[in-house]
């Protein structure tokens, strides 16, 4: 198997870009114009005239030795490709991954599996998904007594779904309500630049809810990739989340979107019993450890 280590600047973007949007598990992460958004640095894996890909998102620590990092906006990566996803195929990149990223903690994607991988250690993840091909009324089904119930506090309470916002707007409600990190900052400025090349693509939108007042309570953009419409940023003010905005936010896009054969992937661990409560369902993606390695496989 013919599989090669390049740097980003000798990468060919549009076979790259053909790989990840024919390949049977492609996502919208996969895309070169998302890695140079979200990455500072990454290099890849090819195999032949780029039938498979695989990412190699990295850093430098104090030391100024290279690991392999999960960026923000980024679920999971790993090996794309346009042939079956074998074991044997799985197993060669995995080894072709130089010794030089002395740490390895990275996600794969749901079709990258391989339990017996010597010197690495795969532990599952969990992503929450709807279907939504079925109508409005089987989807409405699966809400929970609680949803419901925070569906009617909503209405109660005035709120409005609302289209068209401006990227900007989005970012600086994400500023102000998402947890507090030391990167919020330049998470916020990553995402504007996913944002604007969705729109520019036309693959995607922002949606909001607002109060009485005009003010906003909830936003969260959208990605149509690969079958799927990728929920990317929900955030939710302290106020909205009492009144049932984030609810009302996902309740419309529900509403819009049933009887397409589309999938919602929620992009949640569901910790917070969110997604459950919209009939959800999970879906195991994987992260990626390497084990201590020695001194001499610590080179390209």
């Amino acid at each position: 198997m013919d599989i090669r280590y390049l740097p980003r600047e000798e990468i060919d973007k549009t076979k790259w870009n053909s790989c990840i949007h024919y390949a049977a598990n492609g996502n919208v992460f996969g895309y070169m114009w998302y890695l140079d958004n979200v990455a500072k640095e990454w290099d890849a894996l090819v195999e032949g005239d780029y039938e498979s890909v695989f990412p190699l998102v990295w850093k430098e620590n104090r030391w100024g030795r290279k690991q392999l990092v999960q960026p923000p906006w980024m679920r999971e990566l790993g090996l794309y490709s346009i042939h079956v996803l074998s074991k044997p195929r799985i197993k060669a990149f995995l080894d072709a991954i130089p010794g030089a990223f002395q740490k390895v903690a990275i996600h794969l994607n749901e079709q990258n599996f391989l339990p017996e991988a010597e010197g690495f250690r795969m532990d599952p993840q969990t992503n929450y998904q709807l279907m939504l091909q079925t109508s409005y009324e089987e989807i409405a089904d699966g809400f929970s007594s609680a949803w419901f119930s925070q569906l009617g506090k909503a209405e109660k309470s005035n709120l409005v779904p609302i289209s068209n916002l401006k990227p900007e707007r989005v970012a600086d409600f994400f500023r102000k309500y998402s947890p507090r990190t030391a990167d919020r900052e330049a998470r916020s400025h990553a995402l504007l630049r996913i944002m604007y090349n969705v729109l520019h693509r036309g693959w995607g939108f922002a949606s909001g809810v607002q109060d009485q007042n005009g003010d906003l309570v909830a936003v969260n953009f959208f990605i149509y990739s690969h079958g799927k419409v990728l929920s990317l940023v929900p955030v939710v003010s302290p106020k909205g989340k009492m009144n049932g905005a984030l609810e009302m936010l996902f309740h419309t896009l529900i509403q819009t979107h049933a009887g397409r054969p589309l999938l919602l992937d929620l992009n949640s661990d569901g910790e917070d019993g969110f997604v459950q409560g919209m009939g959800g369902q999970p879906n195991s993606y994987f992260k990626l450890e390497r084990m201590a390695i020695s001194k001499e496989k610590r080179r390209f």
